[in-house]
């Protein structure tokens, strides 16, 4: 298991819960976008980090069901530069398999990423030319 200290950055953590349904898809996106807005991200970087966190929640409904009795765990790390993303769906849920599609959209989008048993770790850099 990796630790959220070798990848995601330090800084404010912020902690919400979700009913692992489609519909909180959108609520998860406006959260994203709006820390990455504080962050400094230009409106294509916004976009990517909405659309990485959106391929993983609806991968996660998809593998673990969508009747509601899960709840996604995502944790933000905000600082100065950079904000990361830890979503998970709980330690008895099933590990997550990106199909090779998936894990190149992710990794056009976002600085790095990790797939855990615990989850995945996503985490986006202010471009030096926004900064």
């Amino acid at each position: 298991m990796t630790d959220d200290a070798d990848i995601l950055p330090g800084g404010d953590a912020i902690d919400v819960d979700v009913p692992l349904r489609n519909e909180y898809a959108a609520t998860i996106r406006l959260l994203v976008s709006s820390l990455g807005a504080d962050v400094g991200f230009s409106i294509d970087e916004i976009d990517d980090l909405k659309l990485a966190v959106s391929e993983i929640f609806t991968q996660m409904v998809e593998t673990e069901g969508t009747d509601g009795t899960r709840r996604a765990h995502l944790r933000l790390t905000v600082d100065e530069s950079s904000l990361g993303v830890h979503l998970s769906a709980g330690a008895d849920a099933a590990p997550l398999a990106l199909d090779p599609l998936s894990a190149a959209i992710l990794s056009s989008v976002v600085d790095a990423h990790t797939v855990a048993t615990d989850g995945v770790r996503l985490v986006k850099r202010v471009t030096e030319s926004a900064a």
